[in-house]
């Protein structure tokens, strides 16, 4: 039995053993579709899928497929697309002939009728002049009987801007007249009063104070330094004339004095602080306010009024 020469050839039992047991390079396979894997791993879903029996909500509520109602499709109509072209608009015909023929003419005004009133007669006239004399006669007469009567005055009292005195309250000073001072010491001043119904604000008008001197033996009206009366009033400064003729005797005169700048007004009202024992806060405030108003007052003039115009020389006024 003949063999060919290269099979029996020992040395060449390895030839091209490596390409032989290397397979053959075949083309890459494509990347497999998965898009049909549920349907082809459950193929009753891909045509009938299961409705779910139901769930639970985010707000917790709990719901089942029997409570789904399927909604139909409603096919809403559609607006008509948007008009371009011009709407047809059908003007009245208007004859400019006929309006300018219109226009020129004049304008028509209806004038109410007037009755011309009838000529007047002889007696007409008569009883016209009569009239008008006896209307002249009234007014001569009228005025005959003014200039007969006494001239109308305006009363005096009425006149006056200011209201009048009471008649014992003098203009000058005379012998024998009681002697008064009226000064304001504070003016309306307000106060918490405690109520039955609670705190309320009470309004208070200004006061003044009333002093009063006998009647002086002396030639001059010069009240001394003590008041012989002194009183706290709430009393209007028209009214504090009469309120100082109730404290004086009966038919006794009295005379205010015009300047009263030499009456000591802070003793005054330091004589009304210590005997008056039914003052209210208010009043003893506006008391001590005024006695330290006053002694300031005298402390600022004797500084200004009076100096010393040599060392160890009398104190004189400026």
């Amino acid at each position: 039995m003949n063999h060919p020469a290269d099979d029996d050839d020992p040395t060449r039992a390895l030839d091209d053993f490596v390409r032989r047991m290397r397979p053959a390079t075949a083309a890459p396979a494509a990347a497999p579709d998965l898009s049909d894997l549920t349907a082809r791993l459950h193929p009753e879903r891909a045509v009938h899928p299961t409705r779910a029996r139901g769930g639970v909500l985010r707000s917790g509520e709990r719901w089942d497929a029997d409570n789904v109602e399927d909604v139909p499709v409603i096919d809403l109509p559609r607006p008509p697309p948007e008009r371009r072209d011009s709407p047809a608009v059908a003007l009245p015909t208007v004859d400019l002939q006929a309006e300018d023929t219109r226009a020129a003419r004049p304008p028509e005004i209806e004038l109410p009728a007037v009755d011309t009133p009838p000529p007047p007669d002889a007696d007409s006239l008569a009883a016209a002049t009569r009239q008008a004399s006896h209307f002249v006669a009234s007014q001569w007469d009228s005025d005959a009987l003014d200039a007969a009567q006494p001239v109308w005055q305006p009363d005096p009292q009425a006149l006056q801007l200011r209201p009048a005195r009471p008649p014992r309250v003098l203009a000058q000073w005379q012998p024998g007249a009681w002697i008064g001072a009226v000064r304001q010491v504070f003016d309306s001043t307000t106060e918490f009063v405690t109520t039955a119904s609670g705190p309320v604000v009470e309004t208070y008008p200004p006061h003044r104070l009333l002093l009063l001197w006998p009647p002086l033996s002396m030639a001059g009206p010069l009240p001394l330094r003590w008041p012989q009366q002194v009183r706290l009033s709430a009393v209007t400064a028209a009214d504090a004339p009469q309120a100082l003729l109730d404290g004086v005797p009966d038919d006794a005169p009295l005379w205010l004095l015009s300047d009263a700048g030499s009456v000591d007004w802070a003793l005054a009202a330091e004589i009304a602080l210590h005997h008056e024992p039914a003052l209210r806060p208010f009043q003893t405030t506006g008391l001590r306010a005024f006695v330290d108003a006053e002694r300031e007052a005298s402390y600022a003039r004797l500084n200004a009024d009076y100096h010393q115009p040599a060392a160890g020389g009398a104190i004189v006024r400026r």
